[in-house]
């Protein structure tokens, strides 16, 4: 009797897990679908957003910009412009924040840190086994880009480091205008990852946002 008892309970066990498992494979697919879908149609928003007609590409100093008129309010859940990492092949929309949604559609701007053109420490979060993948491939003086309605900013790469997820030290605020891009490390771990990995740039340069971004690259058609 105690042991119908107790493979009674170890099938209950095991069909509870199973479940669970279901439940979390659902829930997965549900976000990489979401990912899919309304990420590709942001990246598209973002690249139209930060597309501008031609003119002059001089150089903007962070004074005149500051001065510049206040930025439309942006939702939550809207582009707030387009990051580039040329060397990668990574170009993904940029939110206002780092909620699950945006990050399983692409980047966002982490709390607390400077945001585009504000100056200091702009810090940038993305998921390891999406939008980030490609970062385990970069190397130091490779360019970052950001791209807003108005400006265009220019990085490069500094240091690669990789630290306890408890370290915070990297997400300080800067004097000098910094980029920050952090994601979980190792970036094939299954589950919560122990580490977080960081890269640092600094701002080469600003210049307004007058150049279209340039398109992916498309397979050429052959000639009939």
């Amino acid at each position: 009797m105690e042991r119908a008892s107790a493979s009674g309970v170890a099938r209950v066990i095991e069909r509870a897990c199973w479940a669970l498992a279901c439940m979390f494979i659902v829930l997965y697919v549900a976000a990489r679908t979401d990912a899919a879908i309304n990420g590709g149609a942001d990246l598209a928003k973002a690249t139209s957003l930060t597309s501008g007609t031609p003119a002059t590409t001089a150089n903007v100093t962070p004074a005149a910009q500051l001065a510049s008129t206040a930025p439309p309010v942006i939702a939550a859940t809207d582009p707030r412009g387009l990051l580039e990492i040329p060397s990668l092949g990574l170009r993904a929309p940029l939110y206002s924040d780092t909620s699950e949604v945006n990050l399983n559609r692409g980047a966002g701007l982490i709390p607390g840190m400077a945001g585009p053109g504000e100056g200091g420490n702009l810090g940038v979060a993305a998921h390891r086994d999406g939008t980030f993948r490609p970062l385990e491939n970069i190397q130091v003086g490779a360019t970052i880009e950001v791209r807003t309605a108005d400006f265009h900013y220019i990085y490069h790469v500094t240091s690669i480091v990789v630290v306890d997820r408890t370290d915070a030290a990297l997400l300080r605020h800067t004097d000098a205008p910094a980029i920050t891009l952090v994601t979980c490390y190792p970036f094939r771990f299954v589950g919560p990852a122990p580490r977080r990995f960081v890269v640092r740039g600094l701002l080469d340069s600003t210049h307004e946002a007058v150049a279209p971004v340039t398109p992916p690259l498309r397979e050429k058609t052959a000639a009939i």
